[in-house]
Order: structure tokens, then sequence, then C-alpha cells
């Protein structure tokens, strides 16, 4: 175990699998807990004192904390660790009925996440993060384009930080999920600096106001048909759901610009947030489209499982023609896609598997298993309600509101509220404040620990971000099929909202004062 070093406990990628199954303690809690957070770079790495990674969470059930924080991260539930325990013992057969070799046991997680999305036919390739699978995104495309490439990229202040580096071909940071030490910014290996451009679509005004989505898709358009004249093969974003939840690029829009090209323009969606409709996303790989989502942000797995969803055609073209670039072996394992195209594409990994990303993905299906079989109509009415009670509680704490331009249809929808934070000079509060009053609801002070989605900057303004989880419908769909009406099924989330509230008005309180 390397040495504790500024107060984190650094995490290798995790012992291989024999060494796992000759120690006897390896199906014990604290090893499950060590597992799930190894394969993903420092972002997860626990500190040594409390614990928790730099998202504030944990990777042991934590069932006395209120969660709000699924635009971010979340505790890994009881259900999800227990479901990474068992996973665990199915793989290195402790004390298990039914032992798998690693490559089913792999291949299982796929068939799940495809199963649940309603899609058998496409490839999943899992990621380690939302912008890992950028990079697979990226590198696949390059792969099997013959010219330079042009990456359009939306909303890049509203997607991961390390995204817009990822879209240029670069490393996003100096280690790798795969434990691989390289140069943060310099160009990935088979990926020259001058070969991918980046070109970036805004979807808000330069005071933070949402841009109306006919001047967005025109921008698309316009962006496209200028790079396809420039002898250019161009990657198109669309974003499912930024940070705070607005859609950018209409599927409409979408569906025109790969028509201009279809050989050499390739959409991708963001739907790393996962709060859109499987339906939608289901549809979306039937249009030949790219989806990126992870299981850690809605769906509320352990942070950092993230997948790539690649359409039969697209798979098909990559086994057929494709140079992946040699860098992407820093960031992705053979065992993260499927063998059919992993042994047509005869790309040279450097890793065989990533143990801890197929743990936080079977803590992650314990949650999807369940939230794909509730029908979207009852998702939707729960995501509704929940939006309702949050816009019900604003008014009475002091310091926050909801900035009439972040009012929408798409906030019920996505089941997520951005509160703006005012400062005791009434007017909007930092960044760095609204860093401080996240933090301090992390405290014992005034109440349970609380988790918020982190601060976003929107123009002059910064927002907190208030939505519910998978786990959260689940838990009222469940009642409501056991008879509950709505009001009596919401009870429990109810009470967890007004402690949270009563807790923000608080800090609020607080950092006004100090």
């Amino acid at each position: 175990m390397p040495a504790i070093q500024r107060g984190i406990l650094p995490v290798p990628t995790g012992p291989d699998l024999e060494t796992i199954g000759r120690d006897h303690r390896a199906g014990s809690p604290a090893s499950v807990s060590f597992l799930l957070q190894t394969g993903g770079d420092r972002r997860i790495w626990p500190d040594a004192i409390t614990r928790r990674n730099r998202y504030g969470t944990r990777a042991t059930p934590a069932d006395d904390e209120i969660s709000f924080s699924s635009t971010t991260a979340s505790n890994i539930s009881r259900e999800g660790f227990q479901a990474a325990s068992a996973g665990l013992a199915r793989l290195i057969d402790i004390a298990s009925p039914s032992p798998v070799a690693s490559e089913q046991w792999f291949a299982d997680i796929r068939d799940r996440i495809a199963g649940n999305l309603g899609c058998a036919g496409a490839q999943v390739v899992l990621a380690a993060s939302g912008t890992d699978a950028e990079l697979l995104a990226l590198c696949m495309v390059a792969g099997v384009s013959r010219r330079p490439l042009t990456n359009v990229l939306v909303a890049p202040d509203e997607t991961g930080n390390g995204v817009p580096r990822a879209a240029a071909g670069f490393h996003y940071s100096d280690l790798t999920a795969l434990g691989s030490t390289v140069e943060a910014g310099a160009p990935l290996e088979g990926l020259p600096p001058d070969r991918i451009e980046v070109r970036t679509i805004a979807i808000r005004n330069e005071t933070g106001e949402p841009r109306h989505q006919h001047d967005i898709d025109a921008e698309i358009i316009a962006t496209v048909e200028m790079e396809l004249k420039r002898d250019r093969d161009v990657l198109v974003h669309v974003l499912d759901a930024s940070k705070t939840g607005l859609p950018a690029v209409t599927r409409q829009a979408a569906r025109h610009v790969a028509a201009l090209a279809p050989d050499r323009v390739r959409v991708i969606v963001d739907a790393c947030q996962f709060r859109g409709s499987i339906s939608r996303l289901r549809q979306d790989l039937a249009d030949g489209f790219l989806v990126a989502l992870t299981g850690s942000k809605f769906v509320a797995g352990p942070p950092f499982s993230g997948a790539l969803l690649i359409p039969t055609a697209f798979a098909e073209e990559l086994a057929a023609r494709s140079d992946i670039p040699a860098g992407l072996a820093e960031y992705s394992a053979a065992q993260d896609w499927p063998a059919a195209l992993r042994q047509r594409t005869r790309f040279g990994f450097k890793s065989e598997l990533n143990l801890g990303l197929g743990l936080r993905w079977v803590a992650a299906l314990a949650h999807l298993d369940r939230y794909a079989a509730i029908d979207e109509s009852r998702q939707s009415l729960v995501k509704e309600q929940f939006v309702r009670m949050v816009r019900s509680r604003i008014d009475a704490v002091k310091g926050v509101s909801l900035h009439q331009d972040d009012e929408g249809d798409h906030l019920g929808s996505r089941a997520m509220v951005p509160l703006t934070v005012m400062n005791g000079a009434a007017a909007f509060a930092s960044f760095e404040e609204c860093q401080s009053i996240q933090l301090s609801m992390r405290g014992l002070d005034g109440g349970p620990i609380c988790h918020v989605g982190q601060a976003v900057r929107l123009g002059s303004r910064t927002v907190l971000r208030v939505a519910a989880s998978a786990p959260d419908v689940i838990g009222v769909a469940q009642a409501m099929s056991a008879g509950q009406p709505l009001h009596q099924a919401f009870a429990p989330m109810e009470a967890r909202l007004d402690v949270f509230f009563h807790k923000l008005s608080a800090a609020l309180h607080h950092h006004r004062g100090a």
C-alpha cells in the first residue's frame, strides 16, 4: 500500500484476481470498499482521515446521511454495496455456488446495461468516467476516419471539467484510471495535435441566460457544413442534459447534420447525467448515434462508472477498418470491451481488466435494473413531483432562489433544481462562497450530513443543485405499487427534504453572518 501523502491515501489500480483470491479477507466489507476505489484517478481516492473522496462521498453505506447530490456524486447505497460484495464473491469464488470467468463477468455487466436500455444489439464499452468515454468516442471516430477531424463540443462549461482536453485528444490529467502516469495536456499517442480541432457551442450567453434552441441548432448546422467544406470529418455532440439540466442540440438537428455526409459526420449523445428518458436513448442508438452515459450521476452508483454505447453499424465499421490510436490503451482495459469487438479491432491493450470499474457498475446496476423496470410515465410523475416539492420549499429559505433563467419544463423531466445563491450583501454569492456552503452542509453542525450538487458558474451567478436520483424514484414507485397515493409515497422523501432545507437555511445564515 502506498504511503499516505498530504492527507490522501493513494489507491492503485487494484491487485490481480489471483492475489485477491489468495486473500481470505477479500470478501470483507473493508476489502470491497477498497476495491471500489481502484481503477479511477485521484478524484475517487479516499482521504486518509475522513475516508471520503474529493466529491465528499464514501465507498461504504452511510444510511444516516441525506443526499440530493446525484448531479455530482453519491455515497454507495447499502443495496449497491451488497451487490458489489456478491459480485466480487462470484468472480473470485468466495463461498459462491456459481463462480465465473472474468470475461463472462464483465460480459454480464455490459449485457445488463444494454438490456436495461432495450438495445441488446448495441455494443457496450465500459469507461472509468464520462470524460474517459469522450476519449473512447474520439479515438474510435479517429480510428475509422481518414481525414482531419473536428470535434464539435457543446457547453464545455456545463460538462465534465476534463472534457475539453479529452475532446482535443489530450491527456486531461497526469494520471489515468489504469494507473499510467502521463503528461496532462499532451496528445495521446497516435493522435497528432494538428489532426484534431475543437469547435465549441455555448448554450448560455455571457450573462448566463440560456440561448434559444433554434440558435444553437443553427450554429451546429452551420459549423458542420463549414467543416465538411474544409474537407474535415466531424464528431458532433448532443447534450441530453447539462450540469443544470438544460438540453442542447435537438435530435432533429442531429439527424440533419448526420445525413449531410453519413460516412463523415458522427453524432455522440452525452447522456452522462442519465436524466432523460431511456426510450429517447434507445432511439438515439437506432438513429446510429453513439451514446455516453454513467451509472454514477442520476443512477447513483459510486463515482467513476461510465460506458459508451455503440450502434451496430458503427461497431461493424470499427471492426472492419479501424486504426485506433495507441494512447487509448492508457485508459481502456481489454475486458472493458466485448470480446468480439476487441478481437476484431486487434488493438494493443496494456491492461487486462479494471476490477474497480466493474464493481462500481455492479453497484449501479442494482439501481438501474429496478429503475428501468418502472413505466416511464410513472418515472416522469415522480420526477415532476420532486421538483414541485423542492420549489415549494425555496421561498422559506433566505438566500436562495430559482432564477427566472432556470425555469422551464426541463426541470421536471430532469428531477433537478438549480438554486441561485445570494450573499449577505444581497448580491450573487461567489463560486468560492457556494463551495464553502456545500462543504458546510457536509459538516455535523446543524443536523445530519447532507450532500448537494457541486457549485456551477452561470455568468455572474453561481448555483447549487438539488436533485433526485434513481433510488429516490424507485422508493416512491414501489410505495405507489403497494397501493399508496402519491403524497403518501413521497412522505419519506419530504421528511428528508425538510431536514435538508433546514440545514441549508442554517448554513446560509452562518455564511451571511461570517
